[in-house]
């Protein structure tokens, strides 16, 4: 491939990407209106469908939210029958936040038709080809969330201070939402493990 196709299949490339991004949101739009839920609810939701329990703070971090927004989306997600707060088991003072069986199950039809589509047309591709294709989806998400901080930094001037001053402290507040979404995510997945573990135990223990 010379550098002019080369440049010309770039080109294409982010065009194509461009496409299935705008599908992907037209989706979730669509999901959600099916739900009645917003899009800040749907990515709430999407959330703790990939990640599963965890504390209102972790999810706020995760979703780049306010303390109090996620309270009020919980408040309001909990009342529609989405989500329920449970009590930590191994620390009753911590509150836990989760999808209901009957919501991950909606939601899990929901996207059946969407995933029977994908296999079907992975199935056009050889497993390295489908590697390839994973790691640049990978690489693709890496991309996206290194470009988040810089966004938030051209937001425009309010109050005082200068607009540079501001995109800096957008740009450590981002890398700091950043670190502690992904330590949140660590010691969720730990708690998770210790807990199952500790299950383990006690019904070795009790003989059940």
């Amino acid at each position: 491939m010379d550098g002019e196709e080369r440049k010309r299949g770039i080109e294409d490339l982010a065009t194509a990407l461009r496409a299935l991004v705008s599908a992907s949101d037209a989706f979730d739009e669509a999901l959600g209106k099916v739900l009645g839920l917003n899009p800040t609810d749907v990515r709430c939701v999407d959330l703790l469908d990939k990640h599963g329990r965890m504390t209102a703070g972790a999810l706020a971090d995760l979703a780049g939210l306010s303390t109090g927004a996620v309270t009020f989306l919980l408040d309001r997600l909990e009342s529609a029958g989405f989500v329920s707060r449970v009590r930590d088991i191994d620390d009753r003072r911590r509150v836990l936040v989760e999808l209901v069986p009957m919501a991950k199950s909606q939601i899990s039809e929901l996207h059946a038709g969407l995933f029977e589509a994908w296999r079907v047309s992975a199935e056009r591709f050889s497993a390295s080809d489908l590697r390839r294709v994973i790691a640049f989806v990978i690489e693709g998400t890496k991309v996206y969330e290194a470009q988040l901080p810089i966004l938030w930094s051209q937001i425009p001037e309010s109050g005082n201070g200068s607009r540079t001053a501001a995109g800096r402290v957008a740009i450590r507040e981002a890398l700091k939402s950043q670190a502690r979404a992904e330590a949140h995510e660590q010691l969720e997945k730990a708690a998770r493990k210790l807990h199952a573990k500790a299950n383990g135990l006690r019904q070795k223990a009790t003989g059940r």
